[in-house]
Order: structure tokens, then sequence, then C-alpha cells
């Protein structure tokens, strides 16, 4: 029997969700859970609509991937799924949609093609990053190069200054004070 819920998810169904759970989208997308551990959901999403397709694993709250993975008919272009927990995964539909046997990046380079078809898909766009914008989210050690340059410029502004002048001033200062405390 096929539901538009994920399984478990109404319990006037009498199903359970559980590892190989699998729904499949009208585009032709599938899901398949892999594994239920406590109140998560690990699963892999097959999205065959890039060439070769791409394949998603992630997981979430039980609650969630219930929410998402569920059809609500109130909720405009809401996503249908059609789930399935008795029948085992139609393996075959997602290698005729281009899945490879033992797909695996051996390379950076094909890791990084992976990417951007990942974020394609996902309609990720890159931009130059501000490092000011970011500056609050750094570290506010400071280098110790960076801390000997300014003890050598203030070194260097010392250096400069008159000597004897600031000596004479800060006796002045010293008898002032005397005086004011005295009186």
């Amino acid at each position: 029997m096929s539901t538009n819920d994920v399984p478990g998810a109404v319990s006037s169904n009498h199903d359970e969700l559980k590892m190989g759970c699998w729904a499949e989208h009208d585009d032709g997308s599938m899901i398949f859970v892999k594994s239920t551990e406590g109140d998560r959901v690990i699963y892999e999403m097959f999205d065959t609509s890039q060439d070769p397709i791409v394949v998603y694993t992630d997981a979430m709250p039980l609650k969630d991937f219930e929410k998402k993975f569920s059809y609500d008919p109130t909720v405009l272009q809401g996503q249908k799924w059609v789930w399935h927990d008795k029948t085992p995964m139609p393996w075959n539909k997602v290698i005729k949609a281009g899945a490879r046997d033992g797909l695996g990046y051996a390379s950076a380079a094909d890791q990084l093609a992976a990417a951007a078809r990942v974020a394609q898909s996902l309609g990720i766009v890159g931009k130059p990053v501000d490092p000011d914008q970011l500056a609050h989210l750094a570290d506010k050690s400071m280098l110790a190069r960076d801390a000997r340059t300014i003890i050598q410029k203030l070194q260097s502004a010392i250096n400069t200054l008159p000597v004897d002048k600031v000596a004479a001033e800060l006796k002045q200062g010293e008898e002032d004070l005397k005086k004011l405390t005295n009186d």
C-alpha cells in the first residue's frame, strides 16, 4: 500500500517509518530511508533531473522529516511524494535514471564537479565576501608579529619626544600636585 504521508506520520495508516521505506515524486526523484535512529531519519535523495543523477545523503529530526515529506493539501504547491513501506526500493528505476554502479569520486576535480552540480541543483550562487562584514566573527587574539610592530611604532614615537621637555613637564606636574595636596 502507498500513501502520500511519511510512514508513521498518520497513525490511522498503520505503518511505520523504518530502514527500507522509500518514496517517489512525480518528477522521478526518489527518497530511500537508510536508518531511523532515535528521533532522526537518515536518508538518501536521488535527484534524477541532473545528468548524472545527484545523490544527497542527509539526516533530520523525525518531526521535520514528516512535515517536509508528507503531503499537505492546504499548502500551495506542496510536495507530493508517494511513500511505500512494504515493498522494496525499485533500484532499477534509479539505475535507469542515470545512476552508475559503484559511482565514487576518486579525484578532487571530480568531487568539485559534483559539488558544482549540487550547487546548481540547489540554486546556490557564490559571491565575493567582504572581510569587514565578517570581522566580528574573527578571533580577536593578536599575532606576535602584529604586537611587535605596534610596540616598535610606539617606541619610535616615544623616541621622537624631547626627553628633557617631558622630564621638565613631569617634574612641574609633581610640584603642582604637592602644592595642591599641601594647601
